[in-house]
């Protein structure tokens, strides 16, 4: 087989790499911020492909438009550093821009009733209930140990069968919710695992 039908696959390999590269980057990016429940192996190829074939197309208009073909994206052979760069720097921007926007959504709808449709899907009642409330919450464990705070900080992993969670103010209370003793310190770390049901109360 000759050099030229070898360089064939890796141009065609580099040129598929390409297309997946910035969408990859920007769910990535978004996914950090965000997380989402997992999605199947084909549909995230297929995100990745979507989003990278609309930045590639960008970044190539811009470079033929405004740059003179500076960042080389049209030529033949494997892709200049420049123009992966690029790529690169564009699903940085895109990844940026997603969570910039469901930062707005998430902010309009909480600020303005009316704009209570924006309202990203948080995609679980955990995440939902801690993004907005500031009730104190009285949490029962399995082994019959009962605290009462307000959860300050929390983990969210759509996937994971438990998450992490830290109550401040925290104080030991009896079934009459009377004060037992008062958690001297940060808090109460818990995990929902423990956890057989939170009531929030005012």
């Amino acid at each position: 087989m000759s050099a030229a039908g070898l360089a064939d696959p890796v141009e065609h390999l580099a040129d598929f790499v390409l297309y997946i590269m910035p969408g990859f980057i920007a769910l990535q990016l978004y996914r950090a911020k965000y997380p989402v429940k997992k999605l199947s192996e084909f549909l995230q190829v297929s995100w990745c492909v979507i989003y990278g074939i609309v930045l590639a197309s960008t970044v190539r208009w811009v470079d033929r438009r405004f740059l003179s073909g500076l960042l080389h994206s049209d030529d033949a052979g494997l892709p200049w550093l420049r123009f992966v760069i690029a790529l690169a720097v564009a699903g940085l921007l895109l990844g940026t821009l997603l969570i910039a926007v469901r930062w707005t959504r998430f902010t309009l709808s909480s600020n303005y009733t009316p704009l209570n449709w924006l309202e990203p899907d948080p995609q679980s009642i955990w995440r939902r209930v801690n993004q907005s409330s500031t009730e104190y919450a009285v949490v029962y464990l399995d082994d019959g140990a009962i605290y009462l705070g307000w959860i300050r900080e929390y983990t969210f992993d759509p996937d994971a069968e438990s998450n992490d969670f830290l109550l401040a103010g925290a104080r030991r209370v009896d079934d009459q919710l009377k004060t037992i003793y008062l958690v001297n310190g940060q808090g109460v770390y818990l995990n929902t695992r423990n956890v057989k049901r939170i009531e929030f109360v005012r």
